[in-house]
């Protein structure tokens, strides 16, 4: 997910403290979007720390826990000079592919965009989807 599109509405960027191990879902900071990547709805947020509070140094760029509500959806959006997993917890969703293949997911299933890949995911169920956001830089986690 490209930075520059999510910038106008991100929480005010404070440093990241490299001291902090464990962050309370309770603590984490609320970043909700609507129609993020060109989808449909509200994509419902709350993170540990975003990208835009990294640095070069750091492997992971974001961890969130976040929600599609029903009918929701996460658009077609390329990765670049990242990777992007979504770890489901819970709820049903479609996961499309670069190339647009579709693939049913749910709890416990893990998706992938590599650098250079596409990826949308998509509420598919009555219920909300559930997932872990994980963003990371190759480049950086090599070093």
């Amino acid at each position: 997910m490209s930075g520059a599109a999510w910038a106008a509405d991100t929480p005010a960027a404070k440093p990241l403290d490299r001291s902090i191990q464990v962050y309370r879902k309770a603590d984490m900071q609320e970043w909700n979007r609507e129609k993020a990547g060109g989808g449909k709805g509200a994509l419902l947020g709350r993170f540990a720390y975003t990208r835009h509070q990294t640095g070069r140094q750091d492997g992971f760029k974001e961890i969130g826990w976040l929600t599609l509500p029903k009918g929701a959806s996460i658009g077609l959006h390329g990765h670049t000079d990242n990777e992007d997993t979504y770890i489901i917890i819970s709820g049903k969703g479609v996961f499309t592919d670069g190339s647009g293949k579709e693939t049913k997911v749910g709890a416990g299933d893990v998706t992938i965009a590599r650098p250079g890949q596409s990826h949308a995911l998509r509420n598919a169920g009555n219920e909300p989807l559930v997932f872990l956001n994980l963003i990371a830089n190759p480049e950086s986690l090599a070093k």
